[in-house]
């Protein structure tokens, strides 16, 4: 249980640096590695069992090759690198099984279950997100004139130039220029507009903060998500 809270504070850490900041600290995940190694070299010691030692270890390269994956795949290097800190801190941890993965990745006891089960309900949540926010432009009554405008509805809304400042949302543009892959580096700057104009704008929550809430569900719902949608497809 102490290695569980110590992984949901490196990933609330890890969360408010990614959102605040547009990155992740090195030292967040470097420390969820080194107290995983740590806290699993204790359990060997104390129960006479190497077992949790081997467990964090392949967890922490098992979850390497995932992060590196995720990055081929486009995803921020934080996000793989926080992956690995989650494999070595918590290969494995108690959730309801539902499904025929669920049974095969806890069939084995050094299969590291709990992180990978924690990114694939991740991505089934970041897939939620732009819905709610499209539900959410509907709601308001937001009519796309364009194909990208219609696009843009499930990454961010319209906003008056002063108050997408305040809120330090990322730039999409407006109805002339719109583009889909904001960058933080370069979408913070509103000089080219006027204050009064409305843009569209995007809070473009990073994969970090669905992992955390993933991260903190998981132990609760296990793979009753993968569960649900086999169901809808029959399977």
């Amino acid at each position: 249980m102490i290695n569980f809270a110590v992984g949901a504070i490196g990933l609330l850490i890890a969360s408010i640096y990614d959102l605040k900041c547009r990155e992740i600290e090195d030292y967040i995940w470097i420390s969820m590695v080194i107290f995983g190694f740590l806290y699993s070299g204790c359990l060997s010691f104390v129960f006479h069992d190497s077992i949790y030692v081997f467990q964090s270890f392949v967890g922490f390269i098992v979850c390497f090759f995932l992060g590196f994956f995720m990055f081929l795949l486009g995803m921020g290097g934080g996000d793989g690198k926080l992956l690995m800190g989650i494999g070595a801190l918590v290969p494995k941890y108690g959730m309801p099984i539902y499904t025929p993965l669920g049974i095969i990745l806890n069939y084995h006891p050094y299969i590291p279950s709990f992180p990978i089960m924690v990114i694939i309900n991740a991505i089934f949540f970041s897939i939620v997100i732009p819905i709610i926010v499209f539900l959410k432009n509907i709601i308001r009554g937001v009519k796309p004139k364009t194909k990208k405008e219609f696009m843009c509805m499930f990454l961010g809304e319209k906003m008056r130039v002063s108050e997408a400042m305040k809120k330090e949302r990322l730039i999409l543009g407006n109805q002339e220029n719109l583009k889909l892959l904001p960058s933080a580096e370069e979408d913070y700057n509103f000089s080219n507009f006027d204050e009064n104009e409305e843009i569209w704008v995007t809070p473009a929550i990073p994969f970090v903060v669905p992992m955390f809430l993933s991260y903190l569900i998981t132990p609760i719902i296990g793979d009753k998500i993968i569960d649900v949608v086999l169901s809808l497809f029959g399977l």
